[in-house]
């Protein structure tokens, strides 16, 4: 008679394996859409409160939201317009400057006291020079080339009004969605289920805001402190530094390590106050700038945040590596809640009162008056 029960658990159990495997493949499948779908609704949390500003103002969300994209691209195209022409300018010095950074690096290499530096310098400034004689030699402006060139940009814009689209609306039918998800969950626990919901939010909303405005800072602060030094391409540096800032670890390594390289082929002194400056910078952002600003927007610990960059970097690269950080964050609040309630389960409790330890003493005996 067990047998057809055995049969039909295999069964089951085979049926559930399955369809965990099928949901792990399809996932799998459509990483680039879940990418652009968790970017949008990371750009929509954070322009969420310019949103609720204007919707107490009399305005609609749809009009709040159409709004806030005006003002933002305005921004944006006024930024474009005063930077551009100078960017550009430095970026063409730049790249005609190319030969002499690299004989000024290969003569630095040369006189180092280090034979590693000798060696590997002198290896590193060759192989740049190949690559620039043959980008010089077959520069590129082929048919191929210049279809793959369009392509990407038009593959860029193409994601910059996906997100777009995305956050617009989510923000416009997120109500909706948020009462199809909490309507999953018993009465007794839909409030807890809400709360988390706007912790959750509050969370990766408060990170992004967090995160573009120290990108802005650092910006700012070292295209300012770049040009105050007398560094060439200040501004194409500054930008690069800001830049660079979000991504986790390596960000700003790299770019105080581009404005050092540029640095020293003028001179050793402008390469130590530039390598001053940027640790100066890094201590004071670690320091003051980072908890002022996150106000603890993301409450992960630098293990967790460590581990959430690797294993999002090997998954998706430098882009899963960034967007690691609020996922992780929301996965660290499901799995505190889910402690927090396993905990406060009424049947854990009886079953932890009711395991009394191997060595624990014996009660005390109780005096009893003799029996008359």
């Amino acid at each position: 008679m067990t047998q057809p029960a055995n049969v039909r658990q295999v069964m089951a159990s085979t049926a559930a394996v399955l369809f965990v495997i099928f949901v792990a493949w399809f996932i799998v499948q459509i990483r680039s859409t879940l990418v652009l779908l968790l970017i949008g609704i990371l750009f929509a949390s954070a322009i969420e409160p310019l949103v609720n500003r204007l919707r107490r103002r009399g305005f609609s969300r749809g009009q709040s939201i159409v709004l806030v994209y005006l003002g933002l691209l305005g921004v944006i195209a006024l930024l474009v317009i005063a930077v551009a022409p100078p960017l550009v300018g430095q970026a063409t010095n730049l790249y005609d400057d190319i030969p002499t950074i690299l004989d000024d690096l290969e003569v630095q290499a040369q006189r180092s006291n280090s034979e590693f530096i000798q060696d590997q310098g002198l290896r590193a400034v060759d192989e740049a020079r190949d690559a620039y004689i043959r980008i010089q030699a077959n520069p590129p402006i082929e048919q191929d080339q210049a279809l793959s060139f369009a392509t990407s940009v038009g593959g860029g814009l193409f994601t910059t009004v996906t997100v777009l689209i995305v956050a617009f609306y989510w923000m416009s039918e997120k109500a909706i969605a948020k009462r199809l998800v909490l309507g999953i969950f018993p009465i007794n626990r839909r409030d807890r289920a809400h709360a988390l919901w706007d912790e959750i939010e509050s969370r990766i909303g408060g990170w992004t805001r967090g995160q573009l405005t120290l990108c802005l800072f650092i910006g700012v602060v070292s295209t300012i402190a770049y040009w105050l030094i007398g560094l060439e391409f200040w501004l194409a540096l500054g930008l690069f530094a800001g830049i660079t800032e979000i991504i986790p670890f390596l960000g700003p390594v790299l770019g105080g390590a581009a404005a050092f390289l540029v640095a020293i082929t003028d001179s050793w002194q402008k390469a130590l106050i530039v390598l001053v400056f940027t640790i100066v910078l890094q201590q004071v952002e670690g320091a003051f700038l980072v908890p002022r600003v996150m106000k603890n927007a993301v409450g992960m610990t630098p293990l967790t945040v460590i581990l959430a960059v690797l294993i999002g970097g090997s998954i998706a690269g430098p882009l899963g590596s960034i967007l690691a950080i609020p996922v992780g964050a929301a996965c660290q609040v499901l799995v505190g809640e889910l402690l927090r309630s396993r905990a406060d389960d009424p049947d854990t409790r009886s079953r932890a009162a009711a395991t009394v330890p191997i060595d624990a003493a014996p009660p005390a005996a109780v005096d009893t008056p003799p029996r008359a």
